[in-house]
């Protein structure tokens, strides 16, 4: 496991909790959600979405990562 995100329902929407050993920065991935961190530990708070949207969302940020990593030859940290 590289990364893991936990996300959870409020009455105001979907928070996610993310943590890594370092091999991706979660921080950038939580950032591009309105959040922010460190590197391996990263959380944000999503208001008026359902869990379903803010999986698909955060599924969305978690491709464009990978991709800007593969893209750029560097390593996710």
């Amino acid at each position: 496991v590289l990364a893991s995100f936990v996300l959870f329902d409020t009455d105001a929407g979907v928070n996610i909790s993310a943590r890594s050993l370092g091999g991706i920065n979660v921080q950038i991935i939580m950032e591009n959600l309105g959040g922010g961190g460190h590197l391996t530990m990263a959380a944000s708070q999503l208001k008026d979405i359902d869990l379903k949207n803010a999986v698909l969302k955060l599924k969305s940020e978690i491709d464009n990562y990978i991709e800007k990593v593969k893209s750029s030859g560097e390593d996710s940290k």
